[in-house]
């Protein structure tokens, strides 16, 4: 017997017309290995068993052999569970499962191999029905139940806190007493729908509906046995429980497999529980799907077809599963809501792994540092170049622009150089900026070359950051004068000389802001050529040689001439300053020089090239006539002095007439003789009659304006000579 009711779903086989379903059939078939049941007769040794009867000679008691299945011919008194099951025989009433004598508490249990879709089912009972049952469902394999429905003949004895109905919604579990009279006393059926047709389903597919209808376990408890009193029978038994027991005739589970509308067929399961015989009319539990879906009860999307959201097909709605576009860069994809829904329900499948160099939802761009060759569609397996942008001077660490868009103005393969940065890799610093790096946001710093002092329009040295300095100028920024310069940007080229006195400053060292130079004590002016007040010197253009400081020689020298002989030993006179009297001389003293010897002075600072005269400061001791000559090595030049007057017993000075040209890194030899007048005339040379001379030294004055070198003039005899002095800028003083 079968029962038409209302489900979600019905049999549909062109799936490209929307959903498909399979049809229906009993679950019972093929699964006899799968329904077990707690109690059966006679199932270890043969057990007796009655029935109720009034007629006296009618036979009412059998025994119930169910050690082997049944079999009409020889095991027609085995009840295995197995019975239940439908086999459209003619005498299908022969056989039956049943339980053992007087047990209440008795179950049948079937076991499904995977998710089934379930319609409804029908008991019928071979005795009286059950005076209380319920039926339990479960779609985690037996791990959880729920019951599907209660029937008794009194529900509220049988379960007190269960509502007896009618029931207000379609997932309210009511008790129903409809289905457990005791009349009939046999055929009595049980009807149980998975879904009650008094109430409309406008989705098949919401959560309770699709928890009414499917399962993967089916268990039916009787919970109590109609019984009757003893005055009843025809006579008494020795055991009235042999006649209270539970016996179905036919049990039948109507369904199919469950494919969420994407499949019109099932297969069978391979190597998952289940029979491994594959007998007519026997629903399987294995869909075969449509619309790009799959899975046991194609639950989920096919690989690479999860471009939209799962979903169940609902009448002319397939629903099908979308193919992911990858653009031939990937063949794996993944569904995401997030993504489906930002794009308003477009697309939401997210490729995965996506090659040649491509990356984004659909492998749609090329990925991080490398960019879309313009004359290549995405897909193209080559459409992805790399950038060559220097990551130092580019923004985002060498990242080129991916594409172009003239409405973005991107160009494809351009690199976005960093502010101060230019050139198609941006590997260059702009003008005027340099020292590119990664690590300066800007690329590159500004040279800041110091207007006053660095060439008009020039840019620096992009690498180390140097400007071009104008003349006497220095410093990467050309923001400093060089040593001995001073005065930046007063002066057209930069900086001006310092032109420190060489007499009176330190050095040729100035302040850089003012030109002030560092002049010796007493000394005063920007160039230190002027006395500080109330002091006062002589022109400071001399040199000064001590004489106690020279070298003594011995022998005579005729004048144009020079004859070296052995050395004597210098005798130098000290002199102490004392009240009274006038300091005439520096040095310790002086030197006393005897007659036909003479004196070698060493001259090596000069600072720079040009003219000096020669000059002698002496004191006398006895006035006689004596001849001085000089000699200058290197210029080999001999000098004689002519006429020279009032000398005696007082500080004088001799000058030769005649410069001498010395120059700087070199050095220089004055070699002074003394001798009698008698020697002097012998040379034919124009002598002073001097009678003696208490003490004499010789000087070189500088000659500015003179432009000759040297010349020949005889100079002086002297008795004794006290010192040569050095002075600065271009004097010599003996």
């Amino acid at each position: 017997r079968e029962f038409r009711i209302t489900l979600p779903q019905h049999a549909q086989h062109d799936c490209d017309a929307g959903s498909c379903h399979p049809a229906l059939g009993d679950l019972l078939q093929g699964r006899s290995k799968q329904l077990t049941a707690s109690s059966t007769c006679g199932m270890n040794s043969p057990q007796k068993y009655c029935i109720i009867g009034y007629l006296e000679a009618e036979e009412k008691c059998f025994l119930c052999d169910s050690r082997y299945p049944y079999n009409p011919y020889t095991q027609h008194n085995s009840h295995m569970v197995e019975n239940v099951i439908t086999t459209f025989e003619p005498e299908r009433k022969k056989k039956w499962w049943q339980s053992e004598n007087g047990i209440d508490h008795v179950s049948i249990r079937l076991d499904l191999e995977t998710l089934f879709q379930f319609s409804h089912l029908i008991l019928t009972f071979k005795t009286f029905r059950p005076a209380a049952m319920l039926v339990e469902r479960s779609a985690d394999f037996g791990q959880t139940w729920k019951v599907f429905r209660y029937f008794a003949h009194d529900c509220a004895a049988s379960f007190p806190n269960i509502s007896s109905g009618p029931a207000k919604s379609v997932e309210d579990v009511v008790c129903d007493s409809r289905y457990s009279d005791i009349e009939p006393s046999t055929e009595g059926e049980v009807v149980l729908k998975a879904l009650d047709p008094n109430f409309e389903i406008e989705n098949p597919y919401v959560p309770y509906i699709q928890d009414l209808i499917t399962l993967t376990n089916l268990r039916i408890n009787f919970t109590k046995l109609h019984t009757l009193g003893d005055a009843l029978l025809g006579r008494r038994h020795s055991d009235p429980l042999e006649k209270y027991y539970y016996a179905i005739y036919e049990m039948v589970v109507r369904g199919s497999c469950f494919c969420n509308g994407h499949a019109s067929k099932c297969d069978s399961m391979q190597n998952l529980r289940g029979d491994v015989f594959h007998q007519s009319g026997m629903v399987h539990g294995r869909c075969i799907c449509h619309h790009n879906t799959e899975g046991l009860s194609c639950e989920r999307c096919k690989d690479f077809y999860n471009d939209a959201p799962w979903r169940p097909a609902e009448g002319t709605q397939d629903n099908a599963c979308k193919r992911c576009n990858c653009n031939s860069h990937s063949s794996r994809c993944h569904f995401d809501m997030a993504v489906y829904q930002a794009s308003g329900g477009v697309s939401g499948g997210v490729c995965e792994d996506c090659q040649d160099n491509t990356t984004g939802q659909h492998c749609d761009k090329c990925k991080r540092s490398f960019y879309q060759d313009p004359l290549k569609v995405i897909s193209d397996p080559r459409a992805c170049l790399p950038c060559n942008c220097d990551p130092e001077g580019t923004l985002h660490e060498g990242v080129c622009e991916s594409h172009t868009d003239p409405m973005l103005g991107t160009v494809a393969g351009r690199c976005p150089c960093k502010e101060n940065v230019e050139g198609a890799r941006c590997d260059k610093c702009r003008a005027n900026y340099y020292g590119l790096s990664s690590s300066d946001p800007l690329g590159c710093q500004p040279c800041n070359c110091n207007p006053l002092g660095s060439l008009p329009f020039s840019i620096c040295d992009p690498a180390t950051g140097e400007c071009l300095c104008q003349r006497f100028t220095t410093g990467q920024r050309c923001e400093k004068c060089l040593a001995g310069y001073w005065g930046l940007g007063n002066s057209l080229y930069g900086c001006s000389p310092c032109d420190c006195d060489i007499g009176g400053s330190q050095n040729n060292l100035c302040s850089l802001t003012d030109g002030q130079c560092k002049c010796l004590p007493n000394i005063v002016s920007r160039q230190c050529n002027e006395p500080a007040p109330g002091y006062f010197f002589l022109p400071l253009d001399y040199y000064i040689y001590e004489a106690e400081h020279a070298k003594p020689l011995s022998g005579s020298a005729p004048l144009g001439a020079m004859q070296f002989g052995q050395d004597w030993d210098l005798a130098v006179v000290f002199r102490q300053p004392s009240a009274g009297r006038a300091v005439t001389w520096t040095g310790h003293g002086f030197a006393r020089v005897p007659s036909g010897a003479g004196l070698r002075f060493a001259i090596n600072n000069v600072p720079f090239a040009m003219d000096f005269d020669i000059a002698v400061r002496y004191e006398p001791e006895v006035l006689v006539k004596s001849c001085v000559s000089c000699d200058v090595v290197r210029c080999r030049v001999y000098f004689v002095n002519n006429r020279m007057s009032n000398l005696s017993y007082s500080l004088e000075m001799a000058i030769l007439q005649t410069p001498v040209c010395l120059e700087p890194e070199r050095e220089y030899f004055v070699d002074v003789y003394f001798s009698h007048l008698s020697q002097c005339l012998q040379s034919d040379s124009i002598c002073l009659d001097w009678a003696s001379f208490r003490r004499i030294n010789v000087s070189l004055l500088h000659q500015v304006k003179r432009s000759q070198a040297v010349h020949s003039e005889p100079l002086m005899w002297a008795w004794a000579v006290d010192e040569i002095l050095p002075m600065k800028c271009g004097t010599l003083v003996f």
